[in-house]
């Protein structure tokens, strides 16, 4: 993603049944900062390493809105505004390959339901953000 966007991802969760209710479950959405090294482009798509950054941040929360239990849909906010990216970083230049990584996950916690117990759905997140070079300010 291009640094300063702000986007949404629309999801619902189904299955063979149609859609999973929602209903008592716990919906969580994190992420954290990470360094990204050896950035490059592979015939497969991009390819390089993730490690923990340093110093150690702060998980951040992203805000999880128009929620629907019934059709199992939510919405993801992606406002990198909110990932405590500042201008002066030196991984947003533009000439830098690396760029500054952010992993992280949604979470929904499912309650006991009868004889089912209780039990989560994670989905995975990475996000790359580096800058275009037209809006740096």
């Amino acid at each position: 993603m291009v640094w300063q966007q702000k986007t949404f991802w629309n999801l619902a969760l189904n299955n063979d049944l149609g859609a999973i209710d929602l209903t008592g479950a716990t919906i969580n959405a994190q992420i954290i900062r990470r360094q990204l090294s050896n950035v490059r482009d592979s015939r497969y798509g991009l390819a390089f390493d993730i490690s923990d950054y340093n110093p150690p941040p702060t998980p951040i929360a992203l805000t999880i809105t128009n929620r629907n239990d019934a059709t199992g849909s939510f919405t993801l906010v992606i406002d990198s505004d909110v990932w405590a990216l500042i201008a002066s970083d030196p991984e947003l230049e533009i000439q830098d390959v690396d760029g500054i990584g952010f992993s992280g996950r949604i979470k929904i916690s499912f309650p006991q339901d009868g004889s089912t117990p209780a039990n989560d759905l994670i989905v995975f997140l990475l996000f790359l953000v580096r800058s275009d070079a037209i809006v740096k300010n």
